[in-house]
């Protein structure tokens, strides 16, 4: 096996173009020029990894199960480089209609974060690890 070879990830989705909006709501970037009309694509990071939202009923399904039941596999953690970084960012959550199940706050380890899931039920968390 190649290790330099890259690596995605794919999500089922119920509605492509709330999963669109959704994430460009929160200010994501594209993934390029998509030919798929059941296919949202974003970079995340600063080596813009690929998280591809493929819709029920595309070729995706014979992987994942159709639709979410509210439970992720794998949370993805967003980092942040300050608190006000953090509160704006869950502001855009907010306003772009995700759910917030842990409000922002400090946690036992004392990084400020908060989590969110968006209209599908797939999970994030941003962190400020300030105090590394």
């Amino acid at each position: 096996m190649n290790m330099k070879q890259k690596i995605w990830a794919n999500y089922s989705v119920k509605d492509v173009e709330r999963t669109n909006r959704f994430y460009t709501e929160l200010g994501f970037t594209p993934n390029g020029a998509n030919k798929y009309p059941q296919l949202a694509s974003f970079l995340f990071g600063e080596n813009d990894f690929v998280i591809h939202f493929f819709e029920q009923g595309s070729q995706i399904d014979e992987f994942l199960p159709s639709g979410s039941k509210g439970n992720s596999e794998i949370i993805f953690t967003l980092s942040a480089e300050t608190e006000e970084e953090v509160n704006e960012f869950s502001d855009k959550v907010k306003n772009a209609a995700g759910n917030i199940i842990k409000p922002v706050q400090r946690d036992e380890a004392n990084y400020y974060g908060f989590a969110f899931a968006d209209p599908d039920g797939h999970k994030f968390n941003v962190l400020l690890m300030d105090n590394m």
